[in-house]
């Protein structure tokens, strides 16, 4: 944690993000204009601030806020259940004995609805003459028949309380992570957007996702909430996308000069276009620049070359990571890229694609390198999203933008030692969790 930069979660300075019509995209600065919110974008560009943000809406004004994390092992159902149960005191509070026994009563008979226990018998036959008999249990989550009506019920109940207080109080059922979640629990969430929009009441699901969250959330509604070509436009769709150098500039220099560092305006310009519009990037570059800006007097053009450097050759096996997990063609096409240099190219009319296979190949290549943060697509042109990572693809392909007349080319990446291999921990590099090394 940095007392000049703040946390993650918390940063010492607050961008206002804005929408493509000029619009605050926050929900504490513009109300949604339906009964559910789905923020999008690429790892690292602060969906999960944007959650941060309206739970502490919530919690400022007293209203009902529950939040929990998508994940691929556990149904969102009993995520909510449990949550809801471990607030019931909260609730109580806000709401009287009365509203929280009826909704304690539902929490707990969904969670049983959500378990179907199936009983069986298994025999085992022995050797003769002996016949053993043995009870068999299993356990397992939810109907697929029934997707999205435990969230619907919950939704239900916990609308009827805030909509008895005078002025209605509104109700958030928050999301995060859903580029985890399974396609079971998508479909859940468009059958709850489905039904919020049906009841009218103040309950509002507001989620948060990667770029194809609203592909996803679309195809898994498909065959089961009837609803499949509805939910782009019954989501309220706010991208967190990354940032122009204007509005990233004072998430650096607002906390220099708060704390009183000097700074040259072009040593803040070279890091602010290291960071490449990613907030993320802009905080590892800055918290590296801090001591040794800290030692001489400010941050001058040096330091922040040598944060850059640093920063870069601290990512260097986060790099060999996320390229291991790129198939063949992703492969090349993030090489193609990354040799253009960092104004990218055009698709599909760039011929330096020409062969790399066929379009929807390549597309659907694209996609999954824009999903994962790796590339970056403006509609016009890609680019890789981070230098660090175009630059070590550079070298790591013994390719340079040089080979086109675009920039000089760069040194070989050193060779991995048996000491350097030796796995340390983990770490994340553009929503991947890899293992890494000394």
């Amino acid at each position: 944690m940095s007392q000049v930069f703040g946390t993650p979660r918390n940063p010492a300075y607050t961008v206002t993000r804005t929408d493509r019509f000029g619009r605050p995209i926050s929900l504490d600065l513009r109300t949604p204009e339906g009964n559910s919110v789905l923020f999008t974008g690429p790892p690292g560009m602060g969906k999960t601030v944007e959650l941060d943000r309206a739970q502490a809406l919530a919690e400022q004004q007293g209203w009902i806020g529950i939040r929990v994390d998508a994940s691929p092992r556990e149904p969102l159902e009993n995520r909510f259940v449990r949550r809801v149960t471990d607030d019931l005191g909260a609730i109580r509070k806000r709401y009287g004995m009365l509203g929280a026994r009826r909704l304690k009563k539902l929490v707990k008979d969904l969670g049983q609805r959500n378990r179907s226990r199936q009983n069986g018998a298994e025999l085992r036959v022995m050797p003769v003459p002996f016949v053993q008999g043995v009870a068999k249990t299993q356990w397992e989550a939810g109907n697929q028949d029934s997707v999205g009506s435990t969230l619907n019920e919950l939704a239900g109940q916990l609308g009827e309380l805030a909509a008895n207080r005078k002025p209605p109080e509104p109700v958030l059922l928050m999301v995060d992570n859903l580029d985890v979640a399974s396609e079971r629990d998508l479909a859940a969430l468009t059958e709850l957007a489905a039904h919020l929009e049906q009841q009218r009441r103040p309950v509002f699901l507001i989620a948060a996702g990667g770029e194809l969250a609203a592909t996803r959330l679309m195809a898994a509604s498909g065959g089961r909430s009837r609803v499949a070509t509805g939910v782009t436009g019954r989501f309220d769709v706010r991208e967190v996308g990354p940032l122009s150098d204007d509005e990233l500039r004072p998430a650096l220099t607002e906390p220099l000069r708060q704390a009183g560092i000097a700074y040259e305006p072009e040593a803040v310009a070279r890091l602010v276009r290291s960071a490449n519009g990613d907030p993320t990037r802009l905080r590892d570059l800055s918290e590296t620049a801090l001591p040794m800006a800290l030692a001489r007097g400010g941050v001058t053009v040096d330091v922040a070359k040598a944060a850059t450097a640093q920063v870069n050759d601290k990512s260097r096996v986060l790099y060999q990571a996320a390229w291991n997990n790129c198939s063949d063609s992703e492969k090349e096409l993030l090489a193609k890229v990354a040799a253009h240099g960092p104004q990218g190219l055009s698709l599909p009319g760039d011929t330096g694609l020409a062969g790399l296979g066929r379009w929807q190949e390549l597309d659907d290549d694209r996609q999954q390198l824009v999903a994962r943060g790796m590339l970056r697509d403006d509609g016009q042109r890609i680019s890789v999203a981070d230098q660090g990572l175009q630059e070590w693809v550079q070298a790591r392909v013994g390719q340079s933008a040089a080979h086109l007349g675009i920039a000089p080319p760069t040194a070989a990446t050193p060779a991995i030692t048996a000491e350097s291999a030796r796995p340390t921990a983990t770490r994340d590099y553009k929503g991947m969790t890899f293992q890494i090394n000394s």
